[in-house]
């Protein structure tokens, strides 16, 4: 009985062993989700920025000889097309300090290294994580508080720099710990015998002057230089220091000096060494690293390669001002198969959010039969949960998408959403769009739910932003000016097209002109003059009667434009036969009963029963065999049988 319950637990774990390559094997998102995205990121080699991936992550913060310092961020997220250029900035103000500490980036909007920011906790964007010198696998690391400028970060930098010393991590790095003796001859202990000139920085506490040029000089190795406090008395009497920052150059012979610095600051003190060592014939050449930058780095997106503007294959203005189906598909795809696993647990608030959100979807978007039994069956799987992981809901959306396939109705790229360059516009567009279209179809569906509540869409939309939504400052400037206008207080549909309109329009009017507006599609408040010249009065006041009138004929199902969908009627994409289809919740006889019913079975279903067979017949002949063994050795005579046991 033993051995063959331990037989069991062998056919059992196999058995999960299919299910999980059932999971993870078919391609279906993976990198198809990544090619259509289309992304290439915020940076480049020539920022001086790592760029990290799914690939070299771990084989690079791990067991190295330098820290690293790592932003992750979301190359659609408007916070970090904002700080891109205060990063690059920041990477290039301290390259000289490349061997101590590496500038790096991962892009969590690739959908190739949604596990690795999954894994390391990425809840919002930029954010910074500090891995230690030679640290072993296992850490998240160290999360940074990200400065507004470059002065801040490095200061930040350095205190953590300064931690690790301390803590004995960082041997071969450049001392940037404060001098503690009170000896200036004891310095030179520590010196190698061919270098005759040390140089002292005495600083504030508080101050990284010193430890900025220390690391700026760590490669010139004809020169020392340490750091003395103000808390150091003792020493300060002795080299006669009463002003903070000085600096005072020690020789071999026992001689100091005090040398002048012009400006307080660590470019100050840097010059003054600088123009010392060449006075005494020892140039140092060393890139420039300080705050002078090439204005084109100063613009946003602006090393990122740009696509055509014109043509109506890249911005397709014939059909005038239009939803389009793959800008819809599209953005509910990267939502849920890539924006949602990121979080590792989904659980309490966050489970709540996301059974709203696809009740909503699962009900009001359109797509083509299989893709509503596919969002049908999602919700259900997900309803019946108390939690669930980002890792394993990612891993049902793999599944079911390739059960159902095809859910979507075309190659999915972005149409009406395209930006005139890859960082602009795209699933912020279409995640727009997507709930303007929800909350225009709930307006106007030909049937009604049983408990109604005219603010079902907005709460969707309300807990799907503050829970999933990847940019953490887009999604807390939502939630205040949600707050703020009463977003769940709505008394109808209409009122629920209405504030999500004025919404949509008060971000527009904040983000206008910001950096990251799109140049070729202005930031307007909408709609304009040219797509509704009934919306405005003489005086150029809304007339919002007209206004949803326009938003009703343009969202709703007959408005959906289906240029390059397989979708070629309104009623495949949420007409008559589709709401039908909704409405008697055919998942149960369709896709669940190619589960549970035995009859319409799947490739899966199909290998799993064979493998079931062929182990119950193995079993079964085992245990006539054991039977069979048994029964001819209680037969065998003995000789001792005869003459009894001695």
């Amino acid at each position: 009985m033993k051995r063959f319950r331990h037989f069991a637990y062998f056919i059992e774990a196999f058995v999960l062993y299919l299910i999980a390559i059932e999971n993870v094997s078919p391609n279906v998102i993976g990198k198809k989700e990544s090619e259509s995205t289309g992304n290439l990121g915020l940076y480049n080699a020539s920022d001086h920025v790592v760029i990290l991936n799914a690939t070299n992550f771990k084989s690079s913060v791990y067991g190295s000889n330098s820290s690293w310092l790592v932003e992750f961020y979301n190359s659609w997220c408007g916070h970090c097309l904002r700080y891109a250029p205060v990063w690059k900035d920041f990477s290039r103000n301290i390259l000289a300090w490349r061997d101590v500490v590496k500038v790096s980036a991962i892009d969590c909007a690739d959908d190739d290294n949604n596990p690795i920011c999954r894994e390391y906790e990425v809840m919002y964007y930029p954010m910074l994580r500090y891995f230690s010198v030679d640290l072993k696998q296992g850490s998240l690391g160290l999360v940074i508080e990200k400065g507004k400028d470059v002065s801040t970060m490095r200061h930040n930098l350095v205190k953590q720099l300064e931690i690790e010393q301390q803590e004995g991590r960082g041997s071969t790095w450049p001392n940037i710990v404060p001098y503690r003796k009170s000896e200036l001859e004891s310095i030179w202990k520590a010196v190698k015998s061919e270098i005759k000139y040390t140089f002292l920085i005495f600083e504030t506490p508080n101050s990284y002057v010193g430890s900025s040029v220390i690391l700026d000089f760590q490669n010139v190795h004809d020169m020392h230089i340490r750091r003395v406090t103000s808390d150091n008395e003792l020493l300060c009497v002795t080299a006669k220091v009463t002003k903070f920052p000085s600096l005072i150059l020690l020789q071999r012979d026992g001689s100091q000096k005090s040398l002048g610095i012009k400006a307080p600051t660590r470019e100050g003190v840097r010059k003054s060494i600088q123009e010392y060592m060449s006075s005494v014939g020892i140039n140092i050449e060393m890139m420039d690293t300080m705050e002078e930058y090439p204005e084109d780095n100063s613009k946003v997106g602006e090393n990122d390669e740009k696509q055509e503007s014109g043509g109506s294959e890249n911005f397709p203005d014939k059909f005038g001002d239009v939803v389009f189906q793959l800008d819809l598909e599209k953005a509910l795809r990267y939502s849920i198969a890539h924006e949602i696993p990121l979080s590792k647990m989904i659980d309490r608030e966050k489970l709540v959010a996301l059974k709203n959100y696809l009740s909503v979807l699962a009900t009001y978007f359109p797509m083509q039969q299989t893709g509503v039994v596919y969002l049908s069956t999602l919700h259900d799987i997900i309803k019946e949960k108390r939690n669930i992981s980002g890792a394993d809901f990612r891993r049902l959306v793999v599944s079911t998408e390739e059960e159902m396939s095809p859910v979507y109705s075309g190659n999915l790229e972005w149409i009406g959403c395209k930006g005139s360059s890859k960082i602009y516009r795209g699933y912020p567009c279409g995640l727009w769009t997507m709930f303007h279209m929800l909350t225009v179809n709930f307006a106007v569906q030909s049937f009604k739910e049983v408990e109604y509540n005219p603010a079902k869409i907005l709460r969707a939309m309300y807990g799907y932003i503050t829970n999933f939504f990847g940019c953490a400052e887009c999604a807390r400037h939502f939630a205040e000016m949600a707050n703020r206008s009463k977003i769940f207080e709505v008394k109808n549909e209409d009122d629920n097209i209405l504030w999500l309109w004025r919404a949509h329009n008060e971000v527009n009017e904040r983000l206008a002109g910001d950096a990251t507006e799109d140049p070729q599609h202005k930031k307007i408040q909408y709609p304009g003059a040219k797509d509704c010249s009934a919306c405005r009065d003489e005086n150029g006041n809304w007339k919002e009667d007209a206004v949803l009138s326009y938003l009703k004929s343009k969202y709703r199902y007959e408005g959906i434009n289906f240029y390059k969908s397989s979708i070629k009627s309104k009623e495949e994409a949420g007409g008559h036969n589709v709401t039908k289809i909704r409405k008697e919740r055919l998942v149960s006889s369709s896709f669940m009963s190619s589960r549970k019913l035995g009859w319409d079975f799947t490739i899966f279903d199909i290998s799993i029963c064979v493998v079931l067979y062929v182990m119950s017949a193995t079993i079964l002949i085992l245990v006539c065999i054991k039977f069979a063994v048994k029964r001819g050795y209680r037969k065998k005579p003995y000789v001792h049988s005869f003459f009894g046991r001695v």
